[in-house]
């Protein structure tokens, strides 16, 4: 195939971009090395592109994301445009040397798709999860309004409801799942950053307040995306996590 230029990870959705960073920073730590097969879930086309990379022409990439848009097939990649929360994961057990996954525990069935990406990777395999869980809510700094810090709050309860649902608690979940399914060396590393108005944060925030359009008028609705965008706004934002585990041998 024809290898096409990936995007830059700034047209990635708002969520992936925040996760992407998580995901880098483990490849920065574990070893992917030429000639791998690796199983790239829900990722970001920078994340596709690197991992293509280090396993380089000997390798190969399965991507799969229910919107491929963002991937572009190369003689390395393959793309499989598939709900990973309905279809089953493509390749076979024992299959892959590493599998990456972003934003596993916002998905009702994780426990079944973890097992699956468990079952898929070779002895010795690295398993890479980026996830977002929950965190206290939190307005650091608003318009100087009182009206407005509290609208940002009320949206943002929304918005955590509705996006992290029981996923915020089974992000914390997935450690105990990969003991009981025999992985090793385990490590799991949150960080909660400061959102400023205008970032990829608050991006995110005004992206899924407008998508939801729940319970809020058009007026706290438009308030609250042009809050996200103003630099005077300091939100804190959700816990982003990384995991990495390996297949015991």
């Amino acid at each position: 195939m024809t290898a096409t230029a990936a995007p830059s990870v700034q047209s990635a959705p708002p969520a992936n971009r925040l996760l992407s960073p998580l995901v880098h920073r483990e490849l920065d730590q574990l070893l992917i090395t030429p000639g791998q097969h690796i199983l790239d879930i829900a990722g970001t086309s920078d994340i596709t592109t690197r991992l293509a990379a280090l396993v380089g022409p000997t390798g190969s990439v399965t991507a799969v994301d229910q919107d491929t848009r963002h991937l572009h097939p190369t003689h390395v990649i393959d793309v499989y445009g598939q709900d990973p929360a309905i279809a089953p994961l493509p390749g076979s057990a024992a299959g892959f040397d590493g599998v990456v996954a972003s934003w596993l525990s916002a998905l009702p069935s994780w426990p079944d798709l973890l097992a699956e990406m468990i079952i898929r990777l070779r002895p010795g395999g690295w398993l890479i999860l980026a996830d977002i869980t929950d965190t206290p809510l939190q307005v650091y700094r608003a318009t100087g309004n009182e009206d407005d810090a509290k609208l940002i709050l009320r949206v943002m309860r929304t918005i955590y409801a509705h996006t992290l649902g029981n996923g915020g608690r089974s992000a914390n979940a997935v450690d105990t799942m990969l003991i009981t399914s025999g992985m090793q060396q385990i490590r799991s590393c949150a960080s909660i950053e400061t959102w400023n108005g205008g970032g990829t944060g608050c991006a995110l925030l005004a992206d899924i307040a407008t998508a939801l359009h729940d319970g809020h008028s058009d007026g706290d609705l438009d308030r609250f995306v042009e809050l996200m965008a103003n630099p005077q706004v300091s939100v804190r934002s959700y816990a982003l996590r990384a995991t990495h585990a390996r297949k015991a041998n």
